[in-house]
């Protein structure tokens, strides 16, 4: 079989604890640095993502001579840390670690750093790219904008008088919160303040429009953001769900995300 990438398992450590990664890096890296992207994953997700998608996405960017570095947040997948722990911010210190990591290797061109975010994964990014201000590329797969539903849910525990009712809170909003802290963190998102600074950087966008996780509303409000910039993309898949389920749609926004970053790196 014909090899096309080098791929390393990576070993990072986060405010003392260890951060567990898959660096695909293109045969060329080896004589020319390479550009290179860092995946976000969504809120319950992982280095691999659904259907193995990210493991893909690795493999056709590095064929096309584009680094990609998977990895897990703390409190997910095989990284240390707990779940009961995490928050957005811990969230946002992990995906800069990740960063860092692709400033300092000798392979990556630093100049041509990019980030993927995936549904909460999206915030994450856009929250990174704004405290890594080389970043030169986003791409979002069905992203959150707006935390309205979750925080008027919220909102409607905590005028409830029973106190046990007000524990029952991370059981109900969706994907079961870890803490109160990540909840507070999450409902001061204010997504249309921070895309107004990353104006400059390109924006890939595609979404499903069978998702009702992260239904339809939420790519509007990107769009209206977004309107009238140069270089932003919406994709619209007809029969995906949240995860992309349907299988020819996948390829779809592999290859979307793929020309995407050829072009804007």
């Amino acid at each position: 079989m014909h090899k096309e990438e080098i791929r390393e398992a990576i070993t990072l450590e986060n405010q003392q604890q260890k951060i567990f990664a898959i660096f695909h890096r293109p045969l060329s890296s080896n004589t020319s640095p390479a550009p290179a992207i860092v995946i976000c994953p969504g809120f319950g997700g992982n280095k691999c993502g659904k259907f193995r998608l990210f493991v893909k996405l690795g493999q056709e960017l590095a064929k096309r001579g584009i680094a990609v570095l998977r990895f897990d947040y703390r409190g997910a997948g095989d990284s240390e840390g707990e779940f009961h722990e995490m928050t957005l911010e811990g969230k946002i210190s992990d995906t800069l670690t990740c960063l860092d990591f692709l400033k300092q290797s000798p392979h990556i061109d630093t100049s041509r750093l990019g980030l993927l975010g995936r549904s909460l994964g999206g915030p994450i990014a856009i929250l990174a790219a704004r405290r890594f201000p080389t970043i030169k590329s986003l791409a979002l797969w069905a992203p959150i904008f707006k935390t309205d539903p979750w925080r008027k849910l919220w909102e409607a525990y905590q005028a409830n008088p029973q106190e046990s009712a007000k524990q029952d809170i991370l059981r109900v909003i969706p994907t079961a919160m870890p803490n109160l802290e990540f909840l507070y963190q999450f409902f001061r998102l204010d997504l249309a303040r921070e895309l107004k600074e990353l104006q400059k950087v390109p924006l890939l966008h595609i979404q499903g429009e069978q998702d009702h996780v992260v239904d339809m509303g939420h790519a509007q409000d990107y769009k209206h953001i977004r309107e009238g910039l140069e270089w932003t993309r919406f994709v619209q898949l007809p029969r995906s769900d949240h995860d992309f389920s349907d299988s020819h749609e996948q390829i779809i926004a592999i290859q979307e995300t793929c020309d995407w970053y050829q072009k804007t790196l």
